[in-house]
């Protein structure tokens, strides 16, 4: 949504499909910035099935409005995907690949023949780290090229003194207290029950920590917070429309993961100004490395800990100041002219191509 200018002064004109059984809550907001929206849910009433209408209705899109390119975000039956465009006549097809895929056994083995079926078919692939390149090619022998995730370097910026006390204030966080954010839904993968863990290891310090993000259902999160007695020193905000009112209050932001593709959230908090404590994985270390103070520990709660405790014993100016260095280098690094350049060099035009500029991407992130 924020990169729409970039993707129109490029001269790419872009359609987006959603996928999952509702269009989704940006759908027109999209709209509004000048995204062309189609909707076709992908899964019928049946597990692992697709429903009646994508393949006829997903064709006919591609046949009628006569993309150069489509661009495949999902994970999920990509190869249903790219034979109907193919067969709609689309001359270029990329896929982007978002996190590290551990898969194993016959899953592997699977979605290997699927990624060698996609480049027999002229399909060329984008890794958004370093380390999905390697998972790809270790794990499923797939090369690809170097694309770079990105965000509103402009919107995401460090606070002014006076809209940090704002923001710290609205979110009720007193003097004093040692704010620690996290922002992600609560998947294993991102390992909250670690970081809750370390939580009682901080009492010397008065803390709060924000966690932004969707619980699971029976929200075994908010059992461990109070099983650990911190029924008063966290406070669960659910999913939020915008995360930069808490980067802006917090102290300090944590990702504990234990993999992430390239951890999009980490970027905005440090681009924000933020100081970071992240975990020593993948897609994590990676940003840890674009930075100078960000702070990398290991999956275990002790290792956490320190990490948070490393922060709190900072002065705040030392804080504020090394957070300031980082942010300016993170948003240098990830611009979203930056990283619209390189996605369109690297991907989209093809060594033998000029420059193509219509574009529709199958896009289940839209819901």
């Amino acid at each position: 949504m924020s990169s729409a200018e970039q993707w129109r002064c490029a001269g790419y004109s872009c359609d987006l499909l959603a996928t999952k059984h509702d269009v989704g809550p940006l759908a027109e907001e999209m709209r509004r910035v000048g995204y062309g929206i189609w909707h076709i849910p992908f899964r019928s009433g049946r597990r692992y099935l697709p429903s009646r209408r994508l393949i006829p209705e997903f064709f006919r899109l591609c046949k009628q409005n006569r993309y150069d390119i489509v661009h495949i975000h999902t994970e999920a039956a990509t190869p249903i995907f790219v034979i109907l465009a193919k067969l709609a006549g689309v001359s270029n097809i990329v896929l982007s690949v978002h996190s590290t895929f551990l898969f194993d056994g016959l899953l592997r083995t699977r979605k290997k023949l699927e990624r060698m079926l996609i480049r027999a078919l002229g399909g060329r692939y984008g890794m958004v780290s370093d380390a999905v390149m390697e998972c790809e090619r270790e794990r499923f022998h797939n090369p690809g090229v170097r694309v770079w995730n990105w965000l509103d370097t402009e919107y995401f910026r460090p606070p002014s003194a006076e809209e940090r006390q704002l923001a710290r204030q609205s979110l009720g966080c007193t003097d004093g207290q040692f704010v620690l954010v996290s922002v992600g839904n609560c998947s294993r993968i991102k390992n909250h029950s670690a970081l809750l863990r370390a939580l009682p290891q901080l009492k010397q310090v008065p803390f709060l920590y924000l966690h932004v993000g969707k619980e699971e259902p029976a929200r075994p999160e908010l059992a461990l917070a109070a099983q650990l007695g911190l029924e008063n020193e966290v406070r669960f905000m659910g999913s939020q429309p915008d995360p930069r009112l808490f980067f802006w209050a917090a102290d300090v932001f944590v990702m504990p993961s234990l993999y992430e593709g390239l951890g999009n959230s980490a970027l905005e908090a440090i681009a924000s100004g933020c100081p970071a404590v992240l975990s020593d994985r993948s897609g994590l270390k990676e940003i840890a490395n674009e930075t100078k103070w960000a702070i990398s520990v290991a999956l275990d709660e002790d290792s956490i800990a320190a990490g948070l405790l490393r922060v709190a014993g900072l002065p705040a100016n030392t804080r504020r100041s090394r957070a300031l260095e980082d942010s300016t280098r993170i948003r240098a690094r990830f611009s979203m002219q930056r990283g619209v350049q390189v996605m369109i060099e690297n991907l989209y035009i093809a060594p033998t191509d000029a420059a193509i500029p219509s574009l529709q991407t199958a896009n289940p992130e839209l819901s």
